[in-house]
């Protein structure tokens, strides 16, 4: 019974998610179709995982190739996921040669078993996949599906290495561009962004670590099983929840994006459109608009996104988002420490000063002073 939760949660939770996350129409959110894909390979790769671990030799041999296919092609569809999240609004044909090693290996596999007689067939899924005693292989064929094996190996963690490295460089850039789009992140996928970071890096080192012990290794303890199938059933399982959830992309940035005119632009210096842009906060008080974008500012100063964008960076030394909530924040105190609107719930105070919602309110509020904002009201309401 023990056995059989160890075996087969990763497989359960990645078909879970491939048949719900497939279920959606793919022009409606094609990057939550694609994970999709992504994790129908992974319920590929946890079945033929199961079938190794229920030790059934025989039957492990029509899945070994599919096990050398999926296990090259999971962190390349990852990575193509992660692309459509963040840089392209639809699959682009180019992305088929990410897939091409994932073919290759599994095609050459395939192929070294057909050409290998039953008995020699027998002798290698026995000896050296089940037992790991590469000395009792004796034919040509038999080696050769072994130094496939080695090098399969050897690329899936070449591959990991590379798809962290661009993933992580993707992710951070996602991460600037809403940043300095949005005035409220929450609903543009922040939390999102930033969980996605943290899962491609842990189940990368994870994997390329797991890869190279050998599967051979978790045969015969419960334990030693249970510590990657357990960490990958929860990475997966968050990765898809979040990615059923996440409803916000590039393709939205794109569309915000080009709703900007500047027809009535007009020049002016940098320091006018610094003056003019503190006056839209400190007197108009514009962060009020909990939808505030960039482009909204662009429109009221007569310029255009990129340029007010570089002045908040570069002589504010701030995010678009930050900046807002700067204000935001600063208001949200005032009202707190005032005897009239002290007693005023905190939902209602975060919306007056512009906050999209009570959570984001409370987490930026925390990151900027280092309490809640209730127990900043206990301070006051104590004194009084």
């Amino acid at each position: 019974m023990i056995h059989d939760f160890i075996t087969y949660t990763p497989m359960y939770v990645t078909l879970l998610w491939a048949l719900a996350l497939l279920i959606s129409k793919p022009k409606d959110n094609r990057a939550r179709f694609f994970l999709g894909v992504f994790m129908t390979a992974a319920f590929l790769l946890y079945l033929s995982h199961a079938v190794y671990f229920n030790k059934d030799e025989s039957l492990y041999l029509y899945f070994d190739p599919l096990y050398i296919f999926t296990s090259l092609l999971v962190y390349p569809l990852y990575y193509i996921y992660i692309k459509m999240l963040t840089i392209d609004i639809r699959f682009k044909k180019k992305n088929m040669l990410l897939l091409l090693p994932a073919v290759f290996f599994g095609v050459a596999a395939a192929v070294v078993y057909l050409l290998m007689r039953a008995e020699e067939r027998s002798e290698y899924i026995a000896f050296f996949l089940f037992r790991n005693q590469p000395e009792m292989l004796e034919t040509q064929l038999q080696n050769l599906q072994r130094y496939l094996y080695y090098a399969n190996r050897l690329v899936f963690s070449v591959q990991v290495i590379y798809f962290l490295v661009k993933g992580i460089k993707l992710v951070i850039r996602y991460n600037q561009q809403i940043c300095n789009f949005y005035s409220n992140l929450e609903s543009k996928t922040l939390v999102w962004v930033h969980l996605l970071l943290t899962s491609f890096v842990v189940t990368s080192m994870l994997s390329v670590l797991f890869n190279w012990i050998g599967k051979y290794y978790f045969l015969d303890s419960y334990l030693f099983l249970s510590i990657p199938s357990l960490i990958f059933s929860v990475l997966l399982f968050i990765i898809g929840l979040q990615g059923y959830m996440q409803n916000h992309s590039v393709k939205d940035l794109l569309l915000d994006e080009e709703k900007e005119s500047i027809s009535n632009h007009i020049e002016s210096s940098k320091e006018q459109l610094k003056e003019k842009l503190l006056l839209l906060f400190e007197k108009e008080k514009i962060y009020r608009n909990r939808e505030l974008k960039i482009v909204d500012l662009s429109r009221h100063l007569l310029t255009n996104r990129s340029y007010i964008s570089r002045i908040i960076n570069n002589d504010f030394e701030s995010s678009f988002s930050d900046f807002v909530n700067k204000y935001r924040i600063a208001e949200v105190k005032e009202l707190l420490r005032n005897e009239t609107t002290l007693k005023y719930s905190l939902e209602y105070l975060s919306e007056q000063a512009g906050f999209g919602s009570l959570h984001s309110f409370i987490r930026v509020f925390k990151n900027s002073e280092g309490i809640t904002p209730g127990k900043y009201r206990d301070q006051f309401i104590n004194k009084a």
